[in-house]
């Protein structure tokens, strides 16, 4: 097996239309074509990312690519479909689809999972200076991860402060009833005024909680 070290990112310098109707595997074939036609034996990327998301094989991982000249060995030749047109330093989202974007992160997490020796990730552009080809600095974008959505909360319920409110005075609620039967005459008049105002201020306690949810404050 070949010791591979590094990830080079390529696009197919294809309009975003082109072959659009047609599958990822279709578009291989077609990629292959073009590479038999320059005296390739084969399509020169290992991986082609679609438009869509898709990810379509090309050459075998254990056969070196033919990608970018000097720099095959050790290195997976991965090409977005799309790119036409675009300059080295555009953003990704100039050129490609979201679901690219996705894709080839997952893609790339799985080949470093997959070979733990690739320690570097980079674009067609990062070895020669007349190609603009990814069109878009590989390093910054890979280097710019996108956070972690924030779960929506769309239930009071699923609030903390929420959640406490409601234990606190399902508590109060069964020590009060517990005290007052162990009471009578005014004793029970004296202690269902006080529980009647512990209950008017934990009521007030929940409403504040609930504005504190309304702002998303957990």
């Amino acid at each position: 097996m070949r010791n591979i070290n590094e990830i080079i990112v390529h696009c197919t310098a294809t309009r975003p239309e082109w072959m659009q109707d047609s599958s990822v595997q279709d578009k291989v074939k077609e990629i292959d074509r073009w590479h038999r036609e320059r005296g390739f034996n084969q399509i020169g990327y290992h991986f082609i990312v679609d438009r869509d998301g898709s990810v379509g094989e090309g050459r075998p991982l254990d056969q070196t690519g033919a990608h970018v000249k000097g720099h095959n060995a050790g290195t997976i030749g991965v090409s977005l479909v799309g790119g036409h047109g675009g300059a080295a330093n555009d953003a990704f989202s100039d050129n490609f689809t979201e679901a690219q974007n996705r894709a080839l992160r997952k893609l790339i997490a799985k080949l470093q999972e997959q070979y733990p020796t690739i320690t570097k990730i980079t674009g067609h552009n990062d070895y020669t200076n007349t190609k603009t080809c990814p069109t878009f600095q590989v390093k910054q974008w890979f280097d710019n991860k996108p956070a972690a959505p924030v779960k929506e909360r769309t239930s009071p319920a699923q609030s903390k402060t929420v959640q406490a409110s409601v234990v606190q005075g399902a508590s109060a609620v069964g020590g009060a009833v517990g005290a007052l039967n162990a009471l009578d005459g005014p004793a029970q008049i004296v202690a269902l005024v006080c529980s009647a105002a512990v209950l008017i201020a934990g009521i007030v306690v929940f409403r504040e909680r609930l504005k504190h949810w309304a702002n998303g404050v957990r």
